[in-house]
């Protein structure tokens, strides 16, 4: 009876706490700045959190070697002392010989959660999460315990060099950069994907003419019409699937992996940067920026299935402006264990908005020599159109306006050739903002890859725009 009274008392205590002090937490004086993990000492007895020894309780599978905890089945520990005040991110220092998939339990208010994190091998290494749902102001007040297992090993050894926790300001849905050039600018509800994207040197501008919008430089003059629209966004963002983001495929050889379904189809494993089918969005895991850059890292959803299954893999980008083009530097890695054939990957997926409708690239055999552009002005989408592939030796591709010399935008990925392309519901688009309509302009750069768990896979990405000699010009700095 005294037990129970005891922890009815606990929990309205905390209550009480947590009532009065979580306003408290949002004050901009009291949200964090540094970021750094103090180490120190682990041990059976201890380890280092938020800069001191902090008391753990080990659990069943819990041994040390040493100051390494060894990972031969799931090995966990708990808190003595849980009450370390508000925060939504965390820091972990590490030293692993092993992929590592790690749960951390804490309270938010009253509700107690645990979430699951993946960590990679090296030494002295760092991994930052913020708590699930952190962007709808999710904030915990305790933290009770932390487990790890192997992955990829039967047994391997860790060592925590020091826990920290943090009270970040919670960041806008949009975050943006921008030069003379360009406004970029990523959705952290869709994990991070590029989502904005809006040249400020060549007066874009929207009209309305029969209905449809048109999207060109100085397209008010061109079409004599009334312009409705002189901040356009080139990037389609009309749900989860579109954007400019990764996008993976993989595990058909996995028995263990159930597939979901898409239109009607039975869907391998397929971790999108965005979200999935039912624009339900990847967790933010975290977020770096000043005025040149963006980082973030995302855990994404499995296309064809709810929320519920969020992928155990992270995406990683980091999106800067280079002069007269945007680089976008991706990093994947998986965590599964599916067995997987190789396949085509889209490295990125793409999509702008879908008034550039005329496909445009170099279809010849003498790379940047001046020779003619191919343009191809009427494709549609799939699966009426097939899967129309096209081989670019200059490793562009690009889409623009309606006349040979209009404005658009092109995607550049070093020694890639092959283009994936089609234009769905093709001279539709009638939002003011094309990039929110329906239709779209899709770009897949293709690559045969094998998604392979544990191994991380990267690569850079370059978006540009102008006319298509303009484009062409700007990716030729990129080859020499």
């Amino acid at each position: 009876m005294f037990t129970f009274l005891r922890k009815a008392f606990s929990i309205v205590l905390s209550f009480i706490i947590g009532f009065v002090s979580y306003p408290v937490s949002y004050l901009p004086c009291l949200n964090d700045s540094d970021f750094s993990i103090e180490t120190g000492v682990f041990s059976e007895e201890s380890v280092t959190l938020n800069g001191e020894e902090e008391t753990i309780i080990p659990g069943e599978g819990c041994r040390l070697d040493g100051e390494r905890l060894i990972l031969d089945s799931k090995s966990d520990f708990s808190f003595k002392d849980t009450t370390h005040g508000w925060y939504n991110y965390y820091g972990i220092s590490y030293s692993s010989d092993a992929y590592v998939r790690g749960e951390i339990s804490y309270r938010c208010g009253v509700t107690d959660k645990t979430e699951v994190f993946f960590l990679e091998p090296g030494e002295n290494k760092t991994f930052y999460s913020f708590i699930d749902n952190m962007l709808n102001g999710t904030k915990a007040n305790m933290i009770y315990s932390l487990s790890f297992e192997a992955l990829d090993k039967e047994s391997a050894k860790i060592k925590i060099n020091g826990i920290s926790l943090f009270n970040r300001e919670i960041p806008d849905e949009y975050v943006y950069i921008q030069t003379d050039e360009y406004k970029i600018g990523v959705n952290l509800l869709w994990g991070g994907a590029l989502s904005y994207m809006e040249d400020l040197n060549s007066d874009v501008e929207a009209i309305e003419k029969d209905g449809r919008i048109f999207v060109d430089s100085n397209a008010g003059e061109r079409y004599n019409a009334k312009v409705v629209n002189k901040n356009v966004n080139l990037i389609n963002r009309a749900d989860t699937g579109r954007l400019v983001q990764q996008s993976y495929y993989g595990a058909q050889l996995s028995p263990e992996y159930e597939k979901g379904e898409f239109m009607g189809n039975a869907w391998d494993y397929n971790p999108v940067q965005g979200g999935n089918q039912f624009n339900e969005n990847s967790k933010i895991v975290d977020i770096r920026c000043d005025e040149s850059s963006i980082y973030i890292k995302c855990q994404p959803l499995d296309w064809a299935k709810s929320k519920e299954h969020i992928t155990p893999s992270y995406m990683e980008a980091t999106y800067g402006i280079e002069g007269n083009k945007v680089r976008v530097s991706c990093r994947f890695t998986d965590f599964s264990g599916y067995k997987s054939l190789p396949r085509d990957q889209e490295i990125p997926a793409f999509y702008c908005i879908e008034p550039f409708n005329r496909f445009v690239y170099y279809g010849g055999s003498n790379p940047w020599s001046d020779e003619a552009l191919t343009i191809e002005p009427e494709l549609i989408f799939w699966p009426d159109a097939g899967y129309p592939t096209f081989t670019s030796p200059e490793n562009w591709a690009g889409f623009i306006g309606e006349f040979d010399d209009s404005f658009g935008i092109g995607v550049y990925v070093p020694n890639e050739t092959r283009f994936l392309s089609g234009v769905f519901a093709r001279e539709q688009t009638t939002n003011r903002d094309p990039s929110v309509d329906g239709t779209t302009s899709y770009i897949a750069v293709v690559r045969v890859n094998l998604l392979e768990s544990y191994s991380p896979f990267e690569y850079d990405y370059y978006l540009t725009t102008g006319s298509s000699d303009e484009i062409r010009n700007n990716f030729k700095e990129l080859s020499q």
